[in-house]
Formats: C-alpha cells, sequence, structure tokens
C-alpha cells in the first residue's frame, strides 16, 4: 500500500510538474506573440527552447564550480602534514636518496608519533620542536646502529647508547621520559626493519642507494 502511494504521489508531482513547465511557457509564448509577429505555437515552442538552453548552461556553471571546489580541496590536502616528517627532511636530491636516509625517516617518525601521543609535557610540546628533537634522537640511534656488528644476535639501542652517543656529537642528553619513549619506538621500528637493516649491517650499505623511495 505503501509503495502503491509512493508512486501515486511521484506520478502526481511529474504531471504537476510538467503542467507547470507548459504554463509557463505558454504564458511566456502569449507574451511573445504580443511583441514579434510569431504564432502561439511558435512562440511557445521558442520559450521551452530557450528554457532548456539556460537550464543547460547553468547546470553546467554549477558542475564547473563543484570541480573548482574539487580542486581546492586537493590543493589543501596537500598542505604539509604535521604529523608527519615529510622525506624531503632527509632527503633533498636523488643522490641522498641512501639507506641510512630511508632508515632516518623511518626511525624519526615512528619516535615523533610516539612522543605527539606522549601523555603530560611531552605531548603538549611544539610539533615543530618535536620533529627536530625527532630527528636528532633518530642521528644518535643511526650512529649506534653504524657500529653494530654483522653477527650481532639482537639489533636494537638502549638507552645508555643514545646518552653516549649524544654525548659523543656534543648534545646534552634529553630526560629520561623522553629516551624512554625514543627508545621504545625505536626498537620497534627496527623489528619491523630487521630483514632490510641486517642487510644494510652486513654489507655497510648506509651510503648506497636505496631501492625503496
Amino acid at each position: 500500500m505503501r509503495a502503491f502511494l509512493l508512486i501515486l504521489i511521484i506520478i502526481i508531482l511529474i504531471v504537476i510538474s510538467f503542467a507547470l513547465v507548459i504554463g509557463v511557457a505558454l504564458g511566456v509564448g502569449w507574451i511573445l506573440t504580443l511583441i514579434l509577429p510569431f504564432s502561439l505555437f511558435e512562440a511557445t515552442l521558442l520559450a521551452m527552447i530557450a528554457a532548456l538552453i539556460i537550464w543547460i548552461i547553468w547546470r553546467n556553471v554549477l558542475r564547473s564550480a563543484d570541480t573548482f571546489d574539487f580542486y581546492e580541496d586537493e590543493e589543501e590536502e596537500t598542505e604539509p602534514d604535521l604529523d608527519e616528517i615529510p622525506i624531503s627532511r632527509f632527503c633533498g636530491t636523488d643522490a641522498d636518496r641512501t639507506w641510512e636516509n630511508w632508515f632516518r625517516y623511518l626511525i624519526a617518525n615512528t619516535i615523533y608519533e610516539d612522543l605527539l601521543d606522549s601523555p603530560g609535557w611531552i605531548g603538549q610540546m611544539n610539533e615543530e620542536y618535536l620533529q627536530k628533537l625527532s630527528i636528532r634522537l633518530t642521528d644518535a640511534a643511526i650512529a649506534t646502529l653504524k657500529r653494530k656488528s654483522p653477527r650481532a644476535k639482537r639489533v636494537r639501542v638502549t638507552k645508555g647508547m643514545l646518552k653516549q652517543e649524544m654525548t659523543k656529537m656534543g648534545q646534552q642528553p634529553y630526560d629520561d621520559d623522553i629516551l624512554d619513549t625514543a627508545v621504545s619506538a625505536i626498537n620497534v621500528e627496527l623489528v619491523s626493519s630487521q630483514e632490510e637493516l641486517r642487510e644494510v649491517i652486513r654489507g655497510k650499505l648506509w651510503d648506497e642507494p636505496a631501492d625503496v623511495f
């Protein structure tokens, strides 16, 4: 019953819409016969053709506006994402696309993500500062990994290693809360990249071009 009523309503609306269009066209046609030497049929037909052309023009204008908005949204989406350190921070040229910079990119972003999600004062720090901090911690971790023996059973870093390396680099080691977060993030990434990392360590491929970019 409801389906029948819905169909009936649709049919009535179509008939009313058709009558309205024809009525408007007849009215415009009658006005045109008073101004121009047209019959009522010719004037009505002319009015309907004009209405159709105007409708097509407006449809194209509205579609163009929608397309423009779509491209505007795309441009907005290409703005720098503060939730990730861009790879351009590590690879300025094609020559920089090395295994070392690839691992710097992976590790730094893992540290940065964990620092952003850290509770308390760490997660409330400026995002740009956290990115720089993540890169410094990553550089200390990479320096430690580059000295790893190819025969090492476990490829991981510790808080003590980071502190020692930062001291060697002339930097003041960060607070334990930051170091703990960084060490946890680094070792998670090292586990997920274990196969490629061991191959790089064994072959000392740090400065070699990486095929993963």
